[in-house]
């Protein structure tokens, strides 16, 4: 069975993350989605086409999907987002719309409609537990660089969530952190939860100085979302992943769900509470 690579924002390139992995032929290749909407912001939908990594093809851009219409229904309520270039994420190519913001409790019905395709996906967005405090661990060995424990304000037992960070002058926008999706249930209050920083499209993988760890003097905005239990078999699976391969060019040996119908990806509306810390520069 070929094996194929789809484009996501989070990571740029996964390779065969799906529910079941597809029999390719010679017709288009199937739909991924990459998307979500948060508490209080506009939502970004992220549309390519699964890429058969046995053909030859010089650039992933013709990949993109650029003339999709992708609807949002907001408990009933239509709107129509438009595509835009915004080079702060991989493919360059998102859709969003400045009039819907992302309200807790809400239901969020996407729709995705090609010439050839119609997928959908909905969620509901779930409220999530704040952030009581963060403290800094430094690297055994070095003062430079550090990991963070978050402590979470009683997070409930049958929920699940998952951390994101984002280092100011560093990174433009937040970026899922390094094994950070858990579920409540597996949290200690005493212990917190740690964080390091997760690899993504930002990074070239053959950088010799990218580290998991924040570097001293930084300043860093750690958020958490709560997510359904369909986004975490999909954030967990894609963790252990890319855990076991550190490479954005690898055929995972396991299987990402989908909570996508008719396609590949996932959607997801994200509850989220945040808070900033000072990593100490040592002077």
């Amino acid at each position: 069975m070929k094996k194929i690579l789809y484009l996501l924002s989070v990571i740029l390139l996964l390779g065969s993350c799906t529910s079941d992995e597809p029999v390719l032929s010679a017709g288009p290749m199937p739909l991924v989605v990459e998307g979500w909407i948060e508490e209080d912001m506009a939502p970004v939908v992220i549309v390519t086409h699964a890429v058969d990594l046995t053909s030859e093809t010089s650039s992933f851009d013709g990949f993109v999907e650029k003339w999709a219409r992708v609807s949002i229904y907001d408990n009933g309520r239509q709107y129509l987002l438009s595509g835009r270039v915004n080079k702060d994420y991989a493919t360059s190519f998102v859709y969003t719309s400045s009039r819907l913001h992302g309200q807790v409790g809400h239901t969020y019905r996407l729709v995705v409609e090609t010439e050839t395709d119609t997928v959908e996906s909905t969620v509901t967005m779930l409220p999530s537990p704040a952030i009581t405090r963060i403290e800094t661990v430094p690297a055994e060995g070095c003062d430079t660089l550090f990991s963070l424990r978050a402590f979470v304000d009683s997070p409930a037992p049958d929920a699940y969530y998952k951390f994101f960070s984002k280092t100011n002058g560093l990174e433009k926008r937040f970026f899922g952190t390094f094994l950070g999706t858990f579920a409540g249930k597996d949290y200690a209050e005493s212990e917190g939860y740690t964080i390091t920083r997760g690899v993504h499209s930002a990074y070239d993988d053959e950088q010799s100085d990218f580290s998991h760890y924040y570097s001293a003097g930084s300043t860093v905005i750690v958020k958490i979302a709560a997510i359904d239990r369909r986004l975490y078999d999909f954030w967990k699976v894609f963790d252990s992943n890319l855990s076991l391969s550190g490479n954005l060019l690898f055929s995972f040996s396991e299987n990402c769900p989908s909570n996508i119908e008719g396609g590949l990806g996932y959607w997801a509306a994200y509850g989220s509470s945040v808070r900033v810390v000072r990593i100490p520069d040592g002077k």
